[in-house]
């Protein structure tokens, strides 16, 4: 029997490439986050006005090895990707999406929400995206590439306020929830406003509210039980959500707060009853509850029966305060000390109290 020699052969011969050719590397692994590489918006100036909302193209250049990984917008991460953040509220985040190319080199785009809400030049500030391995780009594009601008001409913005009462609110009754819109333009009533109202966790992790109206006068206004008040409240004007991104939703106008069941309590005793006209006097007291830092005014009844701020001083971590007075002429002054209400109570005034400038 005959032996062939070509297989042998042949695989010497494999064997003999293979020892001679060079050893190639192991491929890199992917160890930098996406590139930026261009942001360029459809146009470079808009105008908006009352409850529009218009929308201005962008268009974003990323590169990655591995690949740009787009993630949902989370209510409780807030790490969408790509996203793109301009120098603009409220609405400042973009959630752009590929449009043309890939992963690893392509476009991705997104709506500008542009409303009444902005004015002036709007510019990209903060570029954030994800790669497939979770590495982060997060960076100002403006000191990567060039960055394009926004100039947005905006007139008619409603805008919102929103109060309960009464304040503090006895325990276990309900508060009224009062509503009140204006056009910022006129400064007139706005009638008819659509409105969205929330509460609790609406007021984070949800796009629609409840729906709303103001009346003829602007005013809208709900009676809130005793169970409801104790939570967060929100109310905003809403815009046209991003076709990428429904939440957040796109507001033109929004407040939000609690419901204060405390007032501020205020003492205050002047170091001297009577001192020379001009001379500085120590006015010394106490606000409760504590809260270190706040602001308090000293205020002095002036001849048209109004009361003017004229010094302040702040909450120490004692609960303690001292505020400088200087009875101006020779005449006896009626003084208060007044605590400005906010997110903790309702404001507060001391008892008046007299410094004679002699």
């Amino acid at each position: 029997m005959r032996t062939s020699l070509v297989a042998p052969t042949a695989a010497v011969l494999v064997l003999s490439l293979i020892s001679a050719a060079p050893a190639f590397a192991a491929q890199a692994a992917d160890t930098a986050p996406p590139q930026l590489h261009s942001i360029t918006f459809a146009q470079s100036s808009i105008t908006v006005s009352g409850l529009q909302t218009r929308f201005v193209g962008v268009r974003v250049r990323l590169t990655d090895e591995t690949g740009v990984q787009p993630r949902e917008y989370s209510p409780g991460e807030e790490l969408a990707s790509p996203l793109l953040t301009v120098n603009a509220s409220p609405n400042s985040n973009v959630l752009l999406r590929l449009a043309e190319g890939t992963e690893q080199d392509g476009i991705w785009t997104g709506s500008i929400p542009v409303t009444s809400a902005w004015r002036g030049k709007i510019e990209p500030i903060q570029i954030f995206a994800y790669d497939q391995k979770l590495q982060a780009l997060t960076v100002d594009p403006r000191t990567v590439v060039d960055t394009p601008s926004l100039r947005v001409r905006s007139s008619h913005r409603p805008a919102i306020d929103m109060t309960f009462s009464p304040e503090p609110a006895p325990a276990g009754k309900p508060v009224t929830q009062r509503i009140r819109a204006w056009d910022t333009t006129t400064g007139k009533p706005w009638a008819n406003l659509p409105l969205r109202l929330g509460i609790d966790t609406d007021c984070v992790e949800s796009s629609t509210g409840v729906a709303a109206r103001t009346r003829a006068d602007g005013t809208y206004q709900r009676t809130l039980s005793a169970e409801r008040w104790q939570w967060a409240q929100c109310v905003w004007v809403p815009g046209i959500n991003q076709p990428t991104m429904p939440y957040p939703p796109t507001m033109i106008a929004s407040d939000s707060g609690g419901v204060r069941t405390q007032r501020y309590s205020v003492s205050a005793t002047p170091a001297a009853k009577s001192v020379p006209a001009g001379t500085n006097v120590n006015v010394n007291g106490s606000a409760t509850p504590l809260h270190k830092g706040k602001f308090m005014h000293l205020q002095r009844l002036y001849a048209d029966k109004t009361w003017r701020k004229v010094s302040t001083g702040t909450v120490r971590a004692s609960g303690r305060f001292t505020i400088v007075a200087s009875p101006p002429g020779k005449a006896t002054y009626s003084y208060r000390v007044y605590a400005p209400g906010d997110t903790y109570a309702v404001g507060g005034i001391s008892k008046v109290f007299t410094i004679r400038g002699t």
